[in-house]
């Protein structure tokens, strides 16, 4: 079959073929030639996959937003936040003569059967038909053609990627009919019936069955299906049409039969159940790629799409050719490495006597006032009222309570991670152990608290402006923690900014937003020192509350109105708290 994505893989130099001597897949560039042992080279490959992937899926639902990764122990499909996994199989092990722009087409198939399905598929319609597997194949192969179908009608020159999906689904080293083995000719007919009804709609070979039943069947759901507007199509009931379907299908034989008859594993796969021994702990995580994987291919895709001030550095260069640029500010989620969760949790030991404290100095800096107001009323007593009153004191007193709980906040905390952060703070920590483990502290205390969100961003700089995210609402392994060293300067205004911008663009609406910077007070000298004035400013006249934990010897004044100097940590807790209660009831 022709590839359809070459266009999109123009220029890339990628292709993914056999290795003959090791059976391993190899991944050649236009200069080398890379074993797959080699995770990063793996990781750029699956990145300029799913970059070409995510640009078909824009295209054809490009009003609801999709993100497009490979499947891993911890992303899943999730049509509720707009995420679509796919399997890593048609890329780490492709079939022979497949070139990366077939399996590109593939897995381009598989975004746009599930992206379809995320946009087409009525919750209302979409219930199980109750009974047996077979009626859960048929219901589940009607919601395929007919999202399919949607979308070929919209777009009829990207059907040929779902032919592909198709293809290597359903056709690709298969032999039709697939044999069925047992003694049961109730069990081969009935299992026979829906196999043949599922190759008849999906099978790219035009297979046809030798069951009339079957044949019928499948015109029915052509002809439902041919209807010849969009606006026709998107009013047909799905789920009453499966049932039709298997009516017919299943209309001659006793439906005791039907369900008490084990479906072959073919079945079983299509209707992804897992169930009656057909998938093992080991076939459900083929497909996935490791956690460190992913997490690579995130940090990949992100240095491509999150240079959160690509447009000032632009702007720049050409407004003032001659100054030196900006720094590029480059977001990363960093790859927990093998100690990362022992470091983590060494400063978890370390400060676990103090979360009860801070939580508690949270709650009251952040919690309204009460009154309880008493009104005594005055003039002539009503005896009929106080005889019937069911309380005697209601008469005279009326109580007022206002029902106040603590209020939401945003909380993010910005770590300096620069090599200065490596000299010594007392007699056994150096500033680096001291920082990880009061944002050991900060993450262990608000995590309970519903009411409180909490982001941690560790920044440095190279070349470019590193800030790892090592934790968020939606980044919760907190193991990603330990992964904090410190290495090149720092860039504490940069910092600042696109943090403070990244966490009112992610945080809440209306909700009050507190920055805690925990840094030795030793900015790069110039423009980042000069930032960090201007920013606090900005921010501030924005509304959001800055708090900086200083840990140099002393609270340092470049920029920060409320500083905290270290000592101790019922000292920091306690300063803290009394800040956070001015700011908040500014």
């Amino acid at each position: 079959m022709p590839s359809l994505s070459d266009f999109w893989l123009t220029g890339s130099g990628l292709d993914i073929k056999p290795n003959k001597a090791t059976g391993h897949a190899k991944i050649f560039s236009s200069q080398t030639e890379i074993d797959t042992d080699d995770d990063e080279a793996i990781a750029y490959t699956l990145v300029a996959v799913l970059n070409a992937v995510a640009r078909v899926v824009d295209i054809v639902h490009g009003r609801q937003k999709f993100q497009v990764n490979f499947s891993s122990k911890n992303m899943v499909t999730d049509y509720g936040q707009g995420i679509i996994t796919l399997s890593a199989d048609p890329i780490l092990q492709a079939p022979a003569g497949f070139s990366l722009a077939d399996s590109v087409d593939v897995l381009t198939g598989m975004a746009l059967h599930e992206a379809a399905h995320a946009q087409y598929t009525n919750l209302e319609f979409y219930t199980e038909i109750p009974g047996n597997p077979f009626a859960g194949a048929v219901r589940n192969l009607v919601e395929d053609v007919y999202v399919e179908t949607l979308t070929e009608k919209l777009y009829p020159g990207y059907g040929g990627y779902f032919k592909k999906y198709r293809y290597y689904n359903f056709d690709l080293g298969k032999t039709h009919p697939p044999k069925i083995e047992g003694e049961n000719l109730m069990d081969v007919e009935l299992n026979k019936r829906t196999m043949d009804l599922i190759l008849m709609l999906r099978s790219t070979t035009n297979y046809q069955s030798d069951i009339a039943r079957v044949r019928k069947a499948a015109e029915m759901i052509k002809k439902t299906l041919s209807a010849s507007k969009f606006e026709h199509l998107r009013k047909i009931n799905t789920r009453g049409l499966a049932i039709k379907v298997y009516n017919e299908l299943f209309g001659n034989i006793i439906q005791h039969d039907v369900a008490y008859t084990r479906p072959v594993d073919y079945i079983d796969q299509y209707n992804n159940t897992g169930k009656n021994g057909s998938s093992t702990e080991q076939d459900a995580n083929k497909n996935n790629i490791s956690e460190n994987m992913q997490q690579m291919v995130q940090n990949l895709r992100q240095e491509e799409v999150n240079v959160a001030n690509m447009n000032e550095v632009r702007g720049n260069a050409l407004l003032e050719p001659d100054v030196p640029p900006a720094p590029m500010v480059i977001f990363r989620r960093p790859v927990i490495t093998e100690d990362a969760p022992e470091k983590y949790h060494q400063a978890k030991e370390e400060i676990m006597p103090y979360v009860i404290k801070l939580r508690n100095k949270l709650s009251w800096a952040n919690t309204r006032q009460v009154f309880n107001q008493y009104d005594l009323q005055t003039g002539d007593l009503d005896q009929d009222s106080l005889y019937k009153a069911p309380f005697s004191n209601r008469i005279f007193t009326r109580s007022h309570v206002l029902e106040t709980r603590t209020r939401n906040l945003d909380m993010a905390l910005l770590v300096d991670c620069s090599s200065s952060m490596t000299a010594k703070i007392g007699q056994d920590k150096t500033r680096m152990d001291l920082a990880q483990n009061l944002t050991a502290l900060f993450v262990e205390a608000m995590e309970p608290v519903n009411s409180v969100q909490t982001w941690v961003y560790g920044f440095a700089q190279d070349v470019l402006v590193n800030v790892a995210e090592l934790y968020s609402p939606t980044l919760i392994n907190k193991n990603r923690l330990g992964t904090m060293k410190a290495d090149g300067t720092t860039p504490e205004g940069s910092a600042l900014k696109y943090c403070a911008g990244k966490l009112i663009s992610e945080g809440r609406q209306l909700v009050p937003k507190v920055l805690i910077v925990i840094a030795d007070g030793n900015p790069n000298p110039g423009r980042e020192k000069n930032m960090v004035k201007e920013q606090s400013r900005r921010l501030q006249n924005m509304g959001c509350k800055l708090i900086h934990i200083s840990l140099s010897e002393q609270a340092s004044p470049y920029g920060y109105q409320h500083s905290i100097p270290w000592s101790d940590y019922y000292t920091v807790i306690n300063q803290f708290g009394k800040r956070l209660r001015i700011l908040l009831e500014k």
